[in-house]
């Protein structure tokens, strides 16, 4: 005997699959197109503004000094946080909910079992926001072309200002004597921080992620312990910019706000449950919402 409902569902779990492995599509498509324009800001392709200092500008005559954090370990940390914690998440997840328990969905054909979609919608998420906070703190730099505290003694302008009558005097014609001409283009990029947009963007959404979908019923203070820490690492980052010459306080301000601005974005939609295409359209049955519900929803508690 034919069944209504059994055939219902079948039509509904195969648009639900369409849907699902449409909008992997289009992720991945914007993905890429926001991470093209990366690697150009750092290939000399774009030059920054020129813009030039007063004799007199002692905010700029500080010498130069290595950085305390690298550029290698400012990236390869902030993602591996970011990245861990949504893992962290889930594999605490999965102590909690029986195998037997967890939905499977269809992806281009193949059994996807929620939590690989659970991982897969908030990763994509995090780098989505880190993509955006490198455009966002890049196109600002080379727009502003604010200097840097060290740029004097890394452009090493050929203009002699001790030969001026008025030290507080305006220089725009002169030439950095550097032959580093990467270092000099650099020493033009101060607002924002590089460093403390991007440290803030990552422990903050980590912050926030880990505060909305880690449990911890063993202890009320693990969780609070863990987000103090990568608040003071992400601190540490953005503090150490001003100590090694790099930025101006006011540099490290503006990259604090820019990245927590774009953290707060990125996972602010989904502070409340929405529910999925079929509870929305059809209403049937106690149904999870897997990519779009993980706001203390950890356990995957049906939308309601």
């Amino acid at each position: 005997m034919w069944n209504f409902n059994s055939y219902y569902r079948d039509m509904i779990s195969s648009i639900e699959e369409e849907k699902l492995s449409t909008r992997i599509i289009i992720d991945v498509v914007l993905l890429i197109i926001v991470a093209i324009p990366i690697p150009l800001f750092y290939t000399g392709v774009f030059k920054p503004y020129q813009r030039g200092f007063f004799c007199d500008d002692e905010t700029i005559q500080y010498p130069y000094r290595d950085s305390t954090v690298s550029d290698f370990a400012l990236y390869v940390g902030g993602l591996a946080i970011g990245i861990l914690a949504i893992f962290l998440c889930e594999f605490v997840r999965k102590l909690f909910v029986k195998s037997e328990d967890e939905n499977v969905f269809y992806v281009f054909d193949r059994r996807v079992p929620s939590s690989v979609l659970y991982i897969y919608s908030s990763t994509s998420l995090f780098l989505f926001g880190a993509f955006i906070v490198e455009i966002g703190t890049n196109f600002i730099k080379y727009t502003l072309g604010r200097l840097r505290p060290n740029f004097i003694d890394v452009c090493q302008p050929d203009f002699d200002c001790s030969s001026l009558t008025n030290p507080h005097t305006f220089v725009e014609n002169y030439t950095c004597t550097n032959p580093d001409t990467y270092s000099v283009d650099d020493s033009r990029l101060s607002f924002p921080s590089g460093h403390s947009s991007f440290a803030i963007y990552a422990v903050l959404f980590s912050v926030i992620y880990l505060h909305k979908c880690l449990i911890c019923p063993h202890s009320k203070l693990l969780r609070p312990a863990v987000q103090f820490i990568l608040f003071l690492m992400g601190a540490y980052t953005a503090v150490s910019r001003i100590g090694d010459n790099k930025h101006h306080w006011s540099d490290v301000v503006g990259g604090l706000t820019l990245g927590s601005i774009i953290a707060v974005l990125m996972l602010r939609p989904d502070t409340e449950c929405r529910r999925t295409f079929r509870e929305n359209y059809f209403r049937m049955g106690n149904l999870y919402d897997v990519v779009s519900c993980p706001s203390d929803t950890s356990l995957y508690i049906p939308c309601k």
